[in-house]
C-alpha cells in the first residue's frame, strides 16, 4: 500500500474536520428545533425584543455555517494540490519508465489485422499491436513464430496471457491482455489476427 502523501493527509484531516462540523450542525439544530425554531426564523419577536420562548444562549453560540464553508473550501484547495502532486508523481513515474525502457523485453511480432467479432478483437488486440511476451514465448524463442502457433493449437479453450506494446515510441503504453483461442467465432483460425514477425 503507498503511504499517502501530505496534501492526502491534509485532505483527510479537513474532511474528518468537517464530519465534526456537520455533526455538531446537526446536533444544533436539533436544539433550535427543541426551542422551536430553526435555522432562518427570526430570534426578536414583533417589537425587536430577543423572544423569551427560546433559549438564545444556546441559539446563539453556534457560528458553524460559517466554519462549514471555510472547511469546505480548505478541502477544495486540499483536494487540488493532491491531484497535482499525483499528476507529478504520474510524471516523473513515466519520465523514469521510459529511462529505464532499455530493461523491458523486446517485441518480436506485430498485429498486422485483427478481425470483428474474434478472440483477437475480443481480448482487446489492436492493429499495430506489437507482442513481447505470448504466454511462454517471447523475443528468444519464437522461432519465427512457430512456437506461437504450437502455443496457441494447445491452448485451445484457455486462457493465454498477451504482454503488448501500444502507442508512439515516446508514449507507448504496456498492457496485459487475456487471450482465449477458440473455434466457431465466424472466421479462419483460433485467433482471428494476422501476427507477423519484427
Amino acid at each position: 500500500m503507498a503511504t499517502p502523501n501530505s496534501s492526502e493527509v491534509t485532505a483527510r484531516q479537513l474532511i474528518e474536520n468537517k464530519d465534526a462540523i456537520e455533526n455538531e450542525l446537526k446536533e444544533l439544530e436539533q436544539v433550535l428545533k427543541g426551542q422551536g425554531v430553526g435555522m432562518i426564523e427570526p430570534l426578536v419577536d414583533n417589537s425587536g425584543f430577543p423572544r423569551d420562548d427560546i433559549d438564545l444562549v444556546t441559539v446563539r453560540t453556534a457560528p458553524l455555517r460559517n466554519d462549514h464553508k471555510d472547511i469546505m473550501k480548505q478541502i477544495e484547495e486540499a483536494l487540488h494540490a493532491m491531484h497535482a502532486e499525483n499528476q507529478a508523481k504520474k510524471a516523473a513515474a513515466k519520465n523514469k519508465s521510459v529511462e529505464t525502457g532499455l530493461n523491458r523485453p523486446k517485441p518480436f511480432a506485430i498485429v498486422n489485422a485483427v478481425a470483428p467479432d474474434s478472440p483477437a478483437k475480443e481480448a482487446g488486440l489492436f492493429k499495430g499491436d506489437k507482442i513481447t511476451r505470448f504466454g511462454s514465448i517471447h523475443v528468444g524463442n519464437h522461432q519465427k513464430l512457430q512456437a506461437l502457433n504450437t502455443l496457441v493449437t494447445d491452448h485451445e479453450g484457455k486462457n493465454i496471457s498477451v504482454t503488448i506494446e501500444r502507442g508512439e515510441v515516446d508514449s507507448e503504453e504496456v498492457l496485459v491482455l487475456q487471450l482465449t483461442p477458440r473455434r466457431g467465432w465466424g472466421g479462419r483460425g483460433l485467433l482471428g489476427c494476422h501476427i507477423i514477425p519484427l
